[in-house]
């Protein structure tokens, strides 16, 4: 198994449930390899250090399994440069507060984002610059399945 940090696993950042695409997802995520071992260490890592163990839902996709799941055409996760998950110990709401008021991350965007119209159920956290264009960085978002808006606390 192919550690990318000390608490972040190359087989968690490309699973998936999509059982047909899986040895395909994890294949095309190798060329990724940088991108995921930075988002890891630069985004993923803090945030574990500050609330403890953290669930991903979903790190690199190719673009099957991001077309499969109706991911954005533009996705940052067919890149491996973002991660959706949630924290076992700690309120999608306290996380968010923290990453955006406190952390002083340089992320792209984090969201909090529900896959059907309803409450958030995780947090998606992308790489800012120089992996996403720097005047997108910095974006903090809710998603309630429906649409965007400014996240506010």
């Amino acid at each position: 198994m192919s550690q990318l940090s000390p608490h972040f696993a190359l087989a968690e950042m490309v699973a998936t449930s999509q059982r047909a695409l899986a040895a395909r997802n994890a294949a095309e995520a190798v060329p990724y390899t940088a991108s995921l071992r930075a988002l890891c260490e630069t985004l993923l890592e803090p945030v574990r250090a500050r609330f403890g163990p953290v669930s991903i839902h979903s790190g690199f996709r190719c673009p099957a399994l991001n077309a499969a799941i109706g991911g954005s055409k533009t996705s940052q996760h067919m890149r491996g440069e973002a991660a959706d998950f949630h924290c076992v110990r700690a309120s999608l709401e306290e996380v968010m507060r923290w990453i955006v008021q406190d952390s002083g991350l340089a992320y792209g965007q984090v969201i909090a984002e529900a896959h059907r119209p309803g409450p958030p159920t995780w947090i998606h956290l992308s790489l800012g610059a120089p992996w996403r264009d720097a005047a997108r960085c910095g974006q903090a978002l809710r998603y309630d399945g429906t649409r965007y808006a400014p996240w506010t606390p």
